[in-house]
């Protein structure tokens, strides 16, 4: 691989390999059955207190602001106002909240936010209208049948199936929403998270959700009696064999958590798609899952002052599974972590809207203890993070990050956290999927220029019909999920110029979407390394 990882003009900028091999302890803790899978409240005890998130509603596509959006949490109501922000207070630390929005013009979604810390965590919700979206407006006497052909996807509910939540008569037309849900590109999109009720975490193989409405927003469900059929998408990083059958979860919104229904049948679809089918008795969210056997990562979160950190956001994100996993740091900044066993995860923290750097981590079947350190958030608001996911194929995706300095941080020049560039490739993967991780610190005055290279040079699919997903996060910036345009102008092309971010001298970062495909002489030029002396920004 690093041979072969030496052969593009743009990847010779950097004239010296280094191959960075992180080490990490395993400890077999007989005190902790490794097989028990834990229940959904996190397994350490933090001290209580309340935060708040601060959101902002935008469109996915332009990044304008909706405004008058529906925020429906645990049962109460909010409403965005004309820049699309909106509150929620009083929330205590470590809770999972699950956020239900509506707005004009856009099918349902669900999002689920945890809340780290005392202080505001900000957070940006974008709405689409993307390929993974079908919605049909009809009379409720009608058959209901979405079909998303490129995905595989397709609900079909039987005519007069339909009734209102509340009992009372449908009023007008009725729409019907299907939205596919796709974890081996974002585990993070999954309704309600990845939580069991009545304890343990389950690993996902693909899901989708199912809304119906009348003219007048009233929900609707199924009339007793009768079914919905539905064929799932997989969508899952896991590239073992497919199992034949695999339990069905319905989650339910009241205990906040999936329930077990069923089963789903495997199906190979005309076109070589597979899908799971099945057919079930409640409009919402299903899900094609496994439970997962799960064994404790043992760690600690402190700043970049050494200082340990209480009510800190722990996340295992799956490399080789498609789930989250989450804990909070306990009264001296420790966490136990469950995260699926005999597996490979990235996890990182996250503190209010500061992450921490990442560490790719290796299970087996007992807990596993990291010796590297404290995963580490920078005290200053000075610093962001960029995670990269990618589908199946191609299955090498680079990140790829300018600094003001001049420094090109990507596979061959991984960088480094403790002194300049204080930018650092801290996970790249070449098998699939992601993630890849890049953590910057001490930011500099200027700009940064963040790129998407298709290594693999794979065309059937290429980047073009990957779901390519950048997530960029930082204390002075939304965090917000990007994904590149495709056009008949583009399709050849390898290279993705996804964004740049302009660092003041108070650290203010200002976003500026590039989103243009570039062919590799115009790679090669806009990521030159041509080296300057850095200034550095001091946040107030």
């Amino acid at each position: 691989m690093i041979k072969k990882k030496l052969t593009k003009p743009y990847q010779l900028l950097t004239l010296g390999l280094t191959a960075t091999l992180l080490l990490v302890g395993c400890d077999d803790d007989s005190n902790n059955n490794s097989n028990t899978t834990p229940n959904v409240e996190n397994p350490t005890n933090p001290s209580e207190n309340l935060g708040s998130i601060s959101g902002s509603i935008v469109d996915q596509i332009s990044l304008e602001p909706i405004a008058n959006a529906t925020i429906t949490v645990a049962g109460q109501q909010y409403t965005s106002d004309a820049d699309g922000k909106f509150q929620l207070t009083n929330l205590k630390v470590g809770e999972t909240v699950t956020l239900i929005i509506n707005a004009e013009g856009y099918p349902e979604r669900s999002f689920t936010t945890s809340v780290s810390n005392g202080t505001a965590t900000e957070v940006e919700y974008q709405l689409n209208n993307d390929n993974t979206v079908v919605s049909v407006t009809q009379v409720a006497s009608e058959a209901f049948n979405l079909v998303i052909e490129d995905l595989g996807a397709q609900v079909r509910i039987p005519a007069n199936a339909l009734q209102r939540a509340d009992g009372q008569p449908i009023i007008g037309n009725v729409t019907v929403s299907m939205d596919v849900v796709t974890p081996s590109v974002d585990p993070e999109e999954m309704p309600g998270g990845y939580g069991i009720v009545g304890g343990g975490f389950m690993e996902s193989w693909g899901a989708l959700t199912i809304t119906a409405q009348d003219d007048d927003d009233n929900e609707l469900v199924l009339v007793e009696g009768n079914m919905a059929s539905l064929v799932i998408p997989v969508s899952t990083r896991s590239l073992a064999p497919l199992p034949e059958q695999l339990p069905l979860f319905f989650y339910d919104i009241v205990q906040q958590g999936w329930v077990q229904t069923s089963t789903a049948t495997l199906q190979t679809l005309v076109n070589g798609t597979q899908v799971y089918a099945a057919d079930v008795n409640e409009i919402g969210s299903w899900n094609v899952d496994v439970a997962m056997e799960t064994v404790n990562v043992i760690g600690c979160v402190a700043d970049t002052d050494g200082v340990r950190i209480d009510n800190a956001l722990v996340k295992g994100d799956g490399i080789n599974y498609s789930a989250i996993t989450t804990a909070i740091t306990d009264s001296n900044g420790d966490f136990s972590l469950p995260v699926r066993r005999d597996s490979k995860m990235l996890v990182f923290a996250q503190n209010g809207n500061r992450t921490s750097n990442a560490q790719s981590i290796i299970t087996a079947s007992g807990n596993y203890r990291i010796t590297e350190g404290c995963l580490t958030v920078s005290t200053e608001n000075d610093s962001l993070s960029i995670r990269l996911t990618w589908g199946e194929q191609p299955d090498d995706v680079d990140s790829h990050l300018l600094t003001p300095s001049g420094d090109h941080i990507f596979f061959a020049n991984e960088g480094r956290l403790s002194a300049a560039p204080f930018a650092n490739l801290d996970v790249d993967d070449t098998d699939s999927f992601g993630p890849e991780f890049i953590t910057v610190r001490n930011l500099m005055i200027g700009r940064y220029r963040y790129g998407v290279d298709n290594f693999s040079e794979t065309k059937n699919p290429g980047l073009k019909n990957s779901p390519v997903n950048v997530f960029l996060a930082g204390p002075t910036i939304r965090s917000r999920t990007l994904t590149p345009t495709v056009n008949d102008d583009n399709l050849n092309s390898i290279f993705w110029h996804s964004f740049d971010l302009v660092v003041d001298e108070s650290c203010n970062i200002t976003y500026e979407s590039v989103d243009r495909w570039l062919t590799d002489e115009e790679a090669v030029n806009t990521f030159e390394v041509v080296a300057s002396t850095p200034r550095y920004c001091v946040a107030p």
